[in-house]
């Protein structure tokens, strides 16, 4: 899984990546990857000088005062810059094998697309300022020019995926810790719900052991945990791709048997669906999926939903929640 930091101007995001690196992981810096490669790249260099002139290095190096002059005459050459550079930084962000990337413009560049979740480092805007003038010494006007060309603060947090909150009041380092353990909570329910499996005229649930070249080896959820050969004729079905009909939209059977771990506190279902009759059936399943479709959930269905969840318990596989809910409650609190 491959994770983007961003932040505006005095936000402190090089700081957190700091922490990450204190704690062993290799943070890469999108900023000082694009002046290393402005400066070493023949391809970039030859580009750059065919866009920018024949100044653009003197004596093989870098000559900021005529790109500086080449972008502050239009968006439009900034741009063109950019079309240079970016993929550049890129490709070497691939080729280093990292996990973590540190970028200011990880939207603006297009660089969230090579990650699979993004982390915005927030401050309040005074922090901010009263940050970024005593560090570079400059005015507030200025400190403020900076900041309207960046994506304002509120639009980076609705984009990403987590949110630290670094105001020199809030603990960053357990900050860091609570995001790393849901990325690693949600990388093994994304894991989980791709490997169990259920199986067409099988009864119970089955955990995917390895693939052949025909077919795939299971092993039963059960007390056997007998393994057996499972083909592409069987109807494989794993649990993430399985939905429950509602009166509006279908609910992922992830976030039903959360549900029902919430209704049961994580225990095994207080009902037996074997002996129970259809109306119990039903009103236990409107306690666990209240806009449940009627016509199109039948009996058999939420019979077979409760085994389901009973056999998962009993595996001690309880970590129901879809990822995509867990974003959005990371986000929501955030936002208190």
């Amino acid at each position: 899984m491959k994770i983007g930091i961003t932040g505006g101007i005095g936000s402190g995001k090089s700081y957190v990546c700091q922490r990450l690196i204190a704690r062993g992981y290799e943070v890469y810096d999108c900023d000082s990857a694009a002046k290393r490669l402005m400066r070493t790249s023949p391809e970039i260099q030859q580009q750059l000088t065919v866009l920018i002139g024949p100044d653009t290095y003197v004596d093989g190096q870098l000559n900021k005062a005529a790109v500086a002059k080449f972008l502050l005459v239009s968006e439009e050459h900034a741009h063109a810059v950019d079309a240079i550079v970016h993929p550049a930084v890129f490709n070497d962000f691939e080729a280093s094998g990292m996990k973590w990337m540190e970028s200011a413009i990880l939207f603006e560049s297009g660089a969230y697309r090579l990650v699979d979740k993004t982390i915005a480092v927030t401050a309040p805007e005074e922090v901010r300022i009263q940050r970024v003038m005593q560090r570079d010494g400059i005015s507030r006007e200025k400190v403020l020019e900076w900041m309207a060309r960046q994506l304002p603060q509120e639009e980076v947090r609705r984009k990403v995926d987590f949110e630290i909150v670094n105001d020199g009041e809030a603990d960053i380092d357990q900050q860091i810790t609570d995001i790393i353990n849901k990325l690693i909570n949600n990388k093994r329910n994304k894991k989980m719900k791709e490997t169990i499996l259920a199986i067409a005229g099988k009864p119970g649930l089955y955990k995917l052991v390895t693939r052949g070249k025909n077919n795939l080896i299971v092993e039963a959820l059960d007390a056997t945990h007998r393994r057996q050969p499972a083909f592409a004729t069987d109807r494989i079905t794993s649990l993430g791709d399985i939905a429950m009909f509602t009166e509006t939209d279908d609910v992922p059977l992830m976030t039903v048997l959360d549900n029902m771990k919430t209704l049961e506190g994580g225990k095994k279902a207080s009902i037996n669906e074997k002996k129970a009759s259809g109306k119990e059936l039903q009103d236990y399943f409107t306690k666990v999926l209240p806009e449940w479709d009627r016509d199109r959930v039948q009996n058999s269905h939420i019979k077979k939903l409760i085994t389901w969840y009973n056999i998962l318990i009993e595996s001690g596989i309880t970590d129901f929640k879809d990822e995509t809910e867990e974003q959005q409650e990371t986000k929501e609190e955030a936002s208190e």
